[in-house]
This record gives C-alpha cells, structure tokens and sequence, in this order.
C-alpha cells in the first residue's frame, strides 16, 4: 500500500474521532460543574419566586370581591402551592440527568428512578391541597385516598433507589471485556452526542410548554374565562423520548461490550423505563404500583446480573485441571 493510500486511510479514521472528540468537548463545556452549579442556582431563585408569586395570586383570590380570571384560577387553597418550586427541581434533576447520561447504565437508570419518585412526591403535594379541603368541610372521603397511595408508593420508591444504589454498587467488573480503548472512549463520545440531542430536544419542549403558558394566560386576560395550562405531560413525553435514546444507546454498547448478560441487562433496564412511562400517564390507583413494580424489576435484573458476574469471574481465575491421560482409556 502506498503512502498516499495510508494517508487517505488514516484521514479517513481520524475524520470520524476528531467530530466524536468535538462533541464530546462541547458537551463537558456545556454541563460542566460551572454551569451545573449556576443552574442550580437559578433554579432556587425561581422556585423562590415561583412559590411567592403563587402564594400571592391565592391571598389575591381570597381576599378580592371579584378577583380576575387569571387571580381566580391560582385557587384559594395555599398549599397547591408548594408543588410550584418542585417543577423547578425537576427540571434541574432532568438537566442533571442528562448531562450523566455518558456514565455508566446503572447510575443513569438511578437517575431516572429518582426522577420519577420526586414526580410522586410532588403530586403528594396537590393530593394533600385536595383532602385538607374535605378535612375543613368535614367531608373526608375515599376520594383522599390517593394522598395515601402516593405518600407511601413515594416513600417506597424513595427506599427502592437507595437499594439499586447499593446493588448496583456490589456489581462485578468484568474481566474478560476485549473493547478496546479506543472502542470504549468513541462510545462514550457518542452518549455524550445523545445527551446534547436530548438536552436540545428538553429545551425545546421546555420552550413550547412555556409558550402555551403564556398564550393561555393572555387569553384569560383578554377574555376573562379561566383556562390555565397545567404541564402535566412535559416529563411523560420526556420519558418517552428517552425510552428511544435508552435503545440507541443499548444498540451503540454492542460495540463495546456484545456480552450475553450485558445486552440482557441493558434491554431489561429499558423495559423498567418503559413500565415507568406508562406509570406516569396512567394515574391511580394503578400508576404507583406499576412504578413500584419497574422498579422491583430492576433491582431484581441487577441482582441477578451481579450473580451472573459472579460466576463469570469465577470461572476466568479457575485453575485448569491437570489433564487426565487415563481420562479416554
């Protein structure tokens, strides 16, 4: 092969690994621990803000005669409040989540489950604000019953991340992985490129769900009837897209790492997101019990895994026995 032959080879690889090193450089710029603090730091600020400006519009409907349809729609209940700074916090948990997203699958996965058990707890939120109405009239009902399933299927969730944490920490290296380095830092610099699409497409949606906000709060000014949006499926629809991320994702390791147990886990973990999804759009009673049971689902597949790692390791520092030469006699 000539010279110009290899140079044109060698172009051709290194084309490829200088646009994987560039996005991956954007993307350490852009979820750096700089921005990632500033963030939280704006998000305190308008959870703070949020919360204020909420408490207010419900002090304005309750003391005003006749308050306008954009006071009235606040409610006159304080504590639907407090679920106002908690959409700022998950945001800023989906921001964090998807600058993590080049790490390892179970650290990823551990974010999704505490993701979905703040969107649990905050709903405990609007649960609570519903029953403390029938506790004043003296009306407690069934109807309070969901603030129970979701105060504890929160609590149970909460529980269920600190155990995967720990599982997934007991978890075995493993020791026969032929990738090369070079393999395993190309795959990182695509999740990286994955996660800068996503974070595109989250402020995208961020955008639109903002833009109806503020379409629908003039309307109520202009014409005075109360129709405000509630952004209820801005984190299901980001569930969903990361379903389809999760599967890319699983499809690019193959590269790095086509093990029988490593790809079963991978596409067990996505069917655990998939139940997720569904739990967040189907509501109770039968919402907190199908997220609980993902998250079952994926404790036992990494236990599992652990166990079959186990074995693996087990088996590559065996010794060899010594070779019967009577064996075949």
């Amino acid at each position: 092969m000539t010279s110009t032959a290899l140079e044109h080879e060698e172009s051709g690889e290194e084309a490829p690994a200088r646009i994987w090193l560039q996005l991956s450089a954007a993307h350490d710029r852009i979820f750096s621990e700089r921005n990632k603090t500033a963030l939280k730091h704006l998000v305190i600020r308008l959870g703070i803000a949020g919360f204020a400006i909420h408490l207010l519009l419900i002090f304005l409907a309750k003391t005003l005669p006749h308050p306008p349809a954009l006071i009235a729609g606040a409610g006159e209940n304080y504590l639907v409040a407090i679920s106002t700074p908690f959409n700022f916090v998950l945001f800023y948990e989906v921001v964090t989540l998807i600058g993590a997203l080049h790490e390892s699958t179970t650290r990823s996965i551990a974010y999704q489950f505490e993701i979905v058990s703040l969107i649990f707890i905050r709903d405990v939120f609007k649960d609570i604000a519903e029953a403390a109405e029938m506790v004043l009239k003296h009306q407690l009902t069934w109807e309070a019953l969901p603030l129970f399933v979701d105060m504890w299927a929160g609590f149970l969730m909460y529980l269920l991340v600190a155990v995967f944490q720990h599982v997934s920490h007991r978890s075995v290296a493993h020791l026969g992985s032929s990738a090369s380095s070079r393999a395993r830092a190309r795959f990182v610099a695509q999740k990286k490129c994955v996660a800068l699409g996503l974070g595109a497409l989250l402020l995208t949606m961020a955008s639109y769900n903002v833009g109806l906000l503020v379409m629908d709060v003039y309307r109520d000014v202009v014409t005075g009837q109360v129709g405000l949006v509630h952004v209820t499926t801005f984190y299901n629809d980001l569930f969903t897209v990361m379903i389809f991320t999760d599967v890319l994702i699983l499809i690019l390791s193959i590269v790095v790492s086509g093990h029988y147990e490593f790809v079963f886990r991978s596409a067990a973990f996505v069917v655990s997101i998939v139940l997720i999804r569904f739990a967040l759009t189907e509501g109770y009673p039968f919402g907190a019990p199908l997220a609980i049971l993902a998250m079952v689902f994926g404790i036992s597949v990494q236990l599992v895994f652990n166990y079959h790692m186990r074995i693996v390791a087990h088996a590559e520092h065996a010794p060899i026995p010594p070779i019967d030469p009577h064996a075949n006699k």
